[in-house]
């Protein structure tokens, strides 16, 4: 995830939002995380792909731009190190939440969020961001297995501005 003290610019990336019609630029915005109940890593994207599209505080889509163009997950970023622009690398394209890391990594998205302000950094199945952590921790004991699912988020420039 990008600190809001972090002091190095928004990389312009070219390229990892494969879909998006030309002359719109994608500028990375931070790494989100969706928590799914799902049986199975695959089912567990999938959901997240569609919670991601119809996320609240979705950034808004240029002319001929789809929710789709909003975020790539971890599997599908491959246009450079995360690392280079978070505090992030080698990220898990999708972890069990009860898992050591999946554990550690909840941790520190619960910790970088600013609880006081909107916050679009954790979504649940249909794209509500959790307004409380104590709405994440009822999510959390309501359902079975939980799989956290990583994204990479993009804001578009508008062509036309």
């Amino acid at each position: 995830m990008t600190s809001s003290s972090d002091d190095r610019p928004t990389p312009q990336v070219n390229g990892a939002s494969p879909s998006a019609p030309a002359g719109v630029t994608a500028y990375l915005e931070d790494v989100v995380a969706v928590v799914v109940p799902a049986e199975h890593p695959a089912v567990a994207q999938a959901l997240a792909t569609g919670a991601l599209q119809h996320r609240d505080g979705r950034p808004s889509l240029p002319e001929h731009t789809t929710p789709k163009d909003t975020f790539d997950l971890v599997r599908d970023f491959d246009a450079f190190d995360l690392s280079e622009v978070t505090d992030w690398a080698n990220l898990p394209n999708t972890v069990t939440v009860e898992s050591p890391l999946g554990s550690e990594l909840l941790g520190q998205f619960r910790n970088a969020i600013d609880w006081d302000g909107e916050q679009t950094l954790l979504y649940d199945r249909y794209g509500e961001a959790f307004e409380t952590p104590d709405a994440l921790d009822s999510y959390l004991a309501t359902h079975g297995r939980l799989y956290l699912v990583l994204a990479v988020s993009y804001l578009l420039s508008d062509p036309s501005k």
